[in-house]
């Protein structure tokens, strides 16, 4: 009886795949060379930057990472936010932590060392980028890949990730999967060892790790042998379950892990301004409004800002244009990508790259915790520079398929790019030196919204506070409450702008009270009292420069008011008793 053969159920043969046009390597190496450069030539100037926006919840208010290599145990036992505060949920994104926490063992916490860092994983981004792209295109002379790579790396849309420390996990989780795809061509196409597959297996891993929403590279990578390889459909597939068993283990350890894989409370407009529209056609609507917006900021980013929160977003109507013409965009890519599918056209490949991967920021599907951001077009972004680049490419008639083409006129048109690129990013990164320059430079590019005032007045406030003179200590007060003002008339209620408010009619109030023009004080302390009417702390020093002013009924009135909400408060105590024996007096 014969023997029964056992089937190979995962094991894909490497197929040896000879690339059409071969890159000397002192070539390859100068072009790496050229590319780190170029990075740091557009980037360098975000070294000397401060920390700005967010970067505090994972860098100086971060438990974990105040710790250094001690806290990594706990970075990756909780949520990315719980060493910020205590929150348990939305994110596990330990490896980008991790990073930051290990500066912060060798380096202190020095801003300076996370913008270089930021800058160094781009420029190696830039190169495995360009090494990934030879690989990819390996039947186009190598300047396909060249411009693809010098596209991505001067977009202007991307000094939000850069320039940002915070953003370090879109830096890290794309170049993860850079290196996930680059290990996997080495042994399926180029005949390396088993080592580089496991590496793929690996750098896939830490891509989710650093942050989730890479996830979709579980599509991307079985997709890039189908458009660009000759392997069949079965082998695609059995080469994609090992990425689909990872993203499946990071789904239970994070399940496992964080207390909820969502938001723990009930998501505010001002975190993602779609929640001010209307469930149905009209959130859609606005949602195609957002990604119509995307799609404009990668052909035309001109106006860049860092807040797109409520009412920079305007709630629109299906039968709007700004709605109706976004969908007829995504709909028409879309067929156009699957028409030429079976062609296997780059172009196609590029607009499905790009529509898969924003498919988890899109907020299509799940409602994330921003209406709209910058930072969302970082690795989708790649497919806009491969489609671009292919277009321009047909457009101008370069031949690509043979060994020495006519390349002046893509040099020339793609020189014009690079440069207004350029330019624009290194202008741009001048804005993110810290908060007061990020968030001028805020009001200006998003004047409706609600956060981009709010914070601008928190700016001027901290300038205040650390002024010594008086006088323009007040004149940043009133600038902060301008700012605030205008939060507040785009949306009633803001709570941080509120509080914010009230605190900054008080501190002026406490100035004029010291420069003793009490009248000025009573001017802002009854204004404080207009939009915080229960504090009792305003209601003690309304009472202090009523005394001031001789008139103690008024002192009296204000300083039992502050007693009855807080009755421990001890300076409203003096106030009542000073003033009740100067009414007896004047008797």
């Amino acid at each position: 009886m014969r023997p029964v053969q056992k089937k190979q159920v995962v094991k894909i043969p490497p197929k040896k795949t000879e690339p059409k046009f071969e890159l000397p390597e002192v070539k390859k190496w100068g072009i790496i060379t050229g590319l780190i450069v170029f990075t740091f030539i557009l980037y360098g100037n975000t070294i000397m930057h401060n920390y700005a926006l967010d970067d505090d919840i994972i860098t100086r208010r971060n438990e974990f990472v105040q710790q250094g290599v001690g806290g990594i145990g706990h970075i990756f036992s909780k949520g990315f936010l719980y060493g910020f505060n205590k929150a348990n949920d939305q994110s596990y994104r330990p490896v980008t932590l991790t990073s930051i926490a290990i500066e912060k063992q060798f380096f202190g916490n020095n801003p300076h060392v996370h913008h270089f860092f930021n800058v160094f994983w781009y420029a190696i981004t830039a190169a495995f980028l360009f090494l990934t792209l030879v690989k990819i295109f390996r039947k186009y002379n190598y300047i396909v890949p060249l411009v693809v790579t010098l596209l991505f790396i001067a977009h202007p849309v991307h000094t939000e990730v850069v320039a940002n420390i915070k953003s370090r996990d879109e830096i890290l989780s794309f170049l993860f999967c850079i290196l996930a795809l680059y290990f996997s061509l080495q042994y399926y196409c180029y005949k390396k060892t088993k080592n580089h597959e496991f590496l793929s297996w690996a750098f896939f891993f830490l891509a989710i790790l650093s942050k989730e929403t890479v996830l979709m590279y579980v599509l991307i990578i079985p997709m890039v042998y189908y458009f660009f390889t000759d392997f069949s459909l079965k082998e695609i597939i059995m080469i994609a379950i090992p990425y689909g068993l990872i993203v499946i283990l990071y789904m239970i350890i994070r399940g496992h892990i964080l207390d909820s894989i969502t938001f723990n409370e009930q998501m505010e407009v001002i975190n993602n301004a779609l929640m001010a529209a209307k469930p149905g056609a009209e959130r859609f609507a606005t949602t195609f409004f957002v990604l119509g917006k995307y799609i404009w900021l990668l052909f035309i980013p001109i106006t860049l800002t860092w807040d797109y929160s409520y009412k920079q977003i305007p709630i629109v109507s299906l039968s709007s244009p700004e709605a109706l013409l976004p969908i007829l965009i995504y709909v028409g890519l879309t067929v156009f990508a699957l028409f030429r599918l079976k062609r296997k056209d780059p172009v196609s490949f590029g607009i499905l790259y790009y529509i898969i991967t924003m498919l988890l920021v899109s907020n299509l599907f799940v409602k994330i915790g921003s209406s709209m951001g910058e930072r969302f077009l970082y690795t989708s972004s790649l497919g806009f520079c491969i489609a671009v680049t292919f277009l321009i490419i047909r457009l101008l008639k370069v031949k690509t398929d043979i060994l020495k083409p006519n390349l002046t006129t893509l040099y020339a048109f793609v020189g014009v790019i690079l440069l207004a690129f350029s330019v624009k990013t290194i202008a741009r990164n001048s804005d993110w030196t810290d908060n007061f320059t990020l968030f001028e430079a805020g009001v200006v590019s998003s004047p409706n919204s609600a956060r981009a005032h709010q914070s601008m007045g928190w700016a001027y406030t901290d300038t205040a506070n650390k002024t010594n003179d008086p006088v323009e200590r007040n004149k940043f007060f009133n600038k902060a409450i301008i700012e605030y003002s205008a939060a507040l008339k785009i949306l009633p209620g803001y709570s941080d702008a509120v509080s914010n408010l009230t605190w900054n009619y008080n501190s002026m109030g406490i100035d004029y009270f010291n420069q003793k023009n009490y009248p000025e004080a009573i001017s802002a302390f009854e204004a404080s009292l207009k939009i915080s009417p229960n504090d009792a702390g305003t209601y003690g020093n309304l009472g202090g420069a009523f005394y001031n002013i001789g008139r103690y009924d008024s002192s009296i009135f204000y300083s039992q008011k502050a007693l009855k909400l807080n009755p421990s408060l001890n300076f409203a105590k003096d106030n009542l008793s000073k003033a009740q024996n100067a009414s007896r007096t004047v008797k």
